[in-house]
């Protein structure tokens, strides 16, 4: 009972933050290459700082012992590419996904379905051979996971200081947003920071040493729909259904909730993009929350590798795909920044 109300709680504070700041990590990786914005990417910043010290501080006051992502070092970098490149094409990234169904949005929702699919494909299924030949190589130091304390040797708190110093000088020295629709990114991220810190604390009084994540939660979820084990459901699933509650509460709250159907080319193309995403988060061990988001506040090596590798597949995606017609705006005199990425690949 207590994973089922204490998932649920974060997950609706989770979806409801999300819908209100706009939140997706695909758009501000995608912002930063197409329109030289970093308002998405400073809320992503300020949570993750956020984070970052406070796991350390409860981690040193003995109220959790977080688990590191083991750094499978070839499916890190080619499951982080692979779903990189899944969320340009499905137009949102896992969380962002997860939020627009909640919206209403019928693309997210063949994403998610595609997600859901692949997860369960790749882990039990016919992917799985694949999955285990990319996850064959584990690199451990001294027989422990690798995050950047043991590759060093420094203490924690030098590299939080190293890390932490230069994003919050960052923050600090930001200019306006060119663009922002719903919260600013000041209180998304400090709001985002918060609900972290409470999914780390909340997830280990069950047993789940981790903080948010949304692969795990999806694949879970797919799998109990098929096998109607409840064993499979956790904290991390009802936080997930929470999710879909918060983010639809604050959608009907602001006059956003609303069914869009896509064309037969967005859903081809949003469907192609969720399998992508669920093969590549399921391979490499976590997308951009469980990896690019609760992963790095531990300084996991498997985290940072999968992160980069997601923001190359991302970028490498969005310049094929819509660089072209950014320079074509800018032959015509107009300037990206007036332009809104295209609505062929929004959820």
């Amino acid at each position: 009972m207590s994973a089922v109300l204490l998932g649920l709680v974060v997950g609706v504070a989770l979806g409801y933050t999300l819908q209100r700041g706009r939140f997706c990590i695909n758009t501000a990786f995608r912002d930063v290459l197409l329109l030289r914005d970093t308002t998405l990417l400073r809320a992503w910043a300020t949570a993750l700082l956020i984070q970052l010290i406070g796991v350390q501080i409860f981690a040193s006051l003995n109220l959790l012992k977080p688990d590191v992502p083991p750094f499978f070092w070839q499916a890190n970098i080619v499951g982080g590419f692979v779903f990189g490149m899944g969320m340009v094409l499905a137009g949102s990234c896992g969380s962002g996904t997860c939020y627009r169904v909640g919206e209403g949005m019928i693309g997210s929702l063949i994403a998610l379905l595609g997600f859901g699919l692949s997860t369960v494909a790749t882990d039990i299924g016919v992917l799985k051979p694949l999955q285990d030949l990319l996850r064959a190589q584990t690199i451990q130091i001294n027989g422990e996971t690798p995050q950047l304390a043991n590759l060093t040797g420094l203490n924690v708190w030098i590299l939080v200081a190293i890390i932490g110093v230069p994003i919050f000088v960052w923050l600090l020295r930001a200019g306006p947003s060119t663009y922002q629709q719903g919260w600013s990114w000041k209180r998304t991220g400090l709001i985002l920071g918060a609900i972290s810190l409470a999914a780390w604390l909340s997830s280990s009084a069950t047993g789940r040493a981790y903080g948010l994540s949304i692969t795990g939660p999806i694949r879970s979820l797919f799998e109990f729909i098929t096998t109607g084990d409840f064993k499979l459901l956790d904290w991390g699933s009802y936080l997930l259904i929470g999710l879909f509650v918060g983010a639809l509460v604050a959608s009907r709250l602001c006059g956003e909730a609303k069914l869009r159907l896509p064309s037969a080319s967005r859903t081809l193309q949003a469907l192609a993009g969720g399998i992508l995403m669920g093969f590549g988060a399921q391979v490499a061990g976590g997308c951009n929350i469980g990896h690019g988001f609760t992963g790095l506040s531990v300084l996991a090596l498997s985290s940072l590798t999968t992160t980069a590798f997601i923001v190359l597949g991302a970028w490498t995606a969005s310049f094929f795909l819509f660089m072209e017609g950014f320079e074509k705006l800018k032959k015509l005199g107009r300037k990206p920044d007036e332009q809104r990425v295209p609505a062929t690949i929004k959820g």
